[in-house]
């Protein structure tokens, strides 16, 4: 039995740190589009420029973002076992599994929404400088404003996790 516990303890530990690994992996992506997007943008031109460089970020974003929900998949499949002995004395926190997947999701809609704002700058890089501003409001700003309200979820997600849960 004491074999066992070890060798369970040692995948846990394992895939703690993989996830532990990909959220810090996650965080750096996350940084670097944010640092791209919220720099000081003058006109239009820099607007596309900036979205030009966040558009190959977006892909390791979303890779990911897939990675860390696999192994958080995987954690939470490892945890229900019946045949995982850490069950018997350590609790399983179904609130954490619930915020993870809460914010998972919300992360992927927010990535949904910054490659719909990709395309909406890529598009309007074709358009003549005096259709450009009318674009922007039609098509973009909707966008920032939903973009604006999924973060603020997924700040109130973070917020109701424990820091042990994090």
């Amino acid at each position: 039995m004491a074999i066992t516990i070890a060798v369970q303890e040692h995948k846990d530990r394992v895939l703690s740190e993989e996830i532990s690994e990909t959220a810090s992996q996650l965080q750096d992506t996350v940084e670097k589009i944010t640092s791209i997007r919220d720099a000081e943008s003058k006109d239009m031109n820099d607007y596309i420029r900036a979205y030009s460089e966040i558009a190959p970020l977006l892909d390791d974003y979303d890779r990911q973002l897939q990675k860390i929900t696999d192994l958080y998949s995987q954690a939470r499949e490892r945890d229900k076992s019946l045949f995982n002995i850490t069950r018997l004395y350590r609790r399983s926190n179904i609130t954490n599994w619930e915020n993870m997947s809460e914010i998972l999701g919300v992360s992927r809609a927010l990535s949904q929404t910054m490659r719909q704002e990709t395309s909406i700058i890529h598009n309007m890089a074709g358009l003549p400088q005096s259709e450009r501003i009318p674009f922007w409001h039609e098509h973009y700003l909707p966008l920032e404003a939903e973009k604006k309200g999924l973060r603020a979820k997924l700040l109130i997600l973070g917020q109701r996790m424990s820091p042990a849960e994090q």
